[in-house]
């Protein structure tokens, strides 16, 4: 169980909403934040994650490359501001943050494959890849 209640973090963010939801999301639209269950110190780990979205003003994204970009610069607001003012001490290098970026990661993969001949296309448009 982790040290930090959720009542402090509300107490410490406002401006933002808390509430439970089926995964740990941020929507910016309503400035909330939805957390799963709080029962360990990777679920907190993961609440600091999506506070950090909100934190750094994460909304929409163009191109998947940039949503990449926005989750490494998430999970590096809260391993190197958020995680220490609640004492926690965490590094890009561990195992749950980079298992995190790596999902994205092969995502990102998947998705730039041409289904006709399987190479690693780039993205032109918000949907839209292409092999050059």
């Amino acid at each position: 169980m982790p040290s930090v209640s959720l009542p402090q973090i509300e107490h410490d963010f406002p401006e933002l909403q808390f509430k439970k939801g089926e995964v740990f999301s941020w929507n910016p639209n309503s400035q909330t934040v939805y957390y799963e269950k709080l029962d360990s110190q990777e679920d907190l780990v993961q609440l600091l994650h999506e506070i950090a979205h909100a934190k750094l003003g994460h909304k929409n994204y163009q191109y998947d490359v940039q949503l990449i970009e926005m989750e490494r610069s998430a999970w590096e607001y809260a391993v190197d501001t958020l995680a220490p003012k609640y004492g926690l001490t965490l590094s890009m290098d561990d195992d749950n943050i980079q298992d995190s970026l790596d999902s994205y990661r092969d995502w990102l993969h998947k998705r730039s494959l041409c289904p006709q001949c399987g190479a690693v296309g780039l993205q032109t448009d918000i949907s839209t890849y292409q092999v050059y």
